[in-house]
């Protein structure tokens, strides 16, 4: 079950909190951020999107988290009733809100570290999960500061982490956002 499509640029806004139209929208392709923003101006990263998520369920009511392409990306607008009425596609949805429960699970477990350094361990391993990796090949196109806003970390941290991850070759940055995982966060 399909909709209509549209493509995104990268950091262009997907949808914000306030709004509505009924269709559940989903990733064709590249890679999505959720998050909201405090009164004070902070960020906190909600999810991480790829291929084949929905961006939200919302069938009745507004959407009450913002959604930026990380990447050119493609969405499809499928018609949410549409979607429920039909026996395959209900089932469809109902898996992908248990693999986002899952995710969130993940995300729960994550920021309940106490050390930088598993917190961005965690953070690696679920975004090679939700964006998609090729053995120990994985794409991070996230800024620093995104990393920060979904760990709790600060950006110094989330920075000099990454810094000492390079030197001990624990996370090698091979071109762009694309990294080579070593042995311990590879596992």
């Amino acid at each position: 079950m399909t909709g209509d499509s549209r493509r995104f640029a990268k950091r262009e806004t997907i949808f914000a909190p306030g709004e509505a139209d009924g269709d559940l929208p989903k990733l064709i392709s590249g890679a999505v951020i959720l998050y909201t923003l405090f009164e004070d101006g902070r960020r906190q990263v909600l999810d991480l999107a790829g291929p084949g998520d929905f961006l939200h369920f919302d069938l009745e009511g507004a959407v009450d988290h913002y959604a930026e392409a990380l990447m050119p990306s493609e969405v499809a607008y499928i018609p949410g009733p549409a979607l429920l009425q039909d026996t395959d596609g209900a089932a469809f949805m109902v898996e992908q809100m248990r693999d986002r429960l899952a995710i969130e699970r993940r995300h729960l477990t994550l920021l309940s570290y106490k050390s930088a350094m598993d917190r961005l361990e965690a953070f690696v391993k679920l975004a090679a999960d939700c964006l998609g990796h090729d053995g120990a090949r994985v794409d991070l196109p996230l800024t620093r500061q995104q990393i920060a806003d979904f760990t709790g970390l600060t950006l110094e941290t989330v920075s000099r982490t990454f810094a000492q991850w390079e030197r001990d070759a624990v996370l090698t940055k091979i071109e762009g956002q694309t990294y080579l995982m070593g042995a311990a966060l590879a596992a």
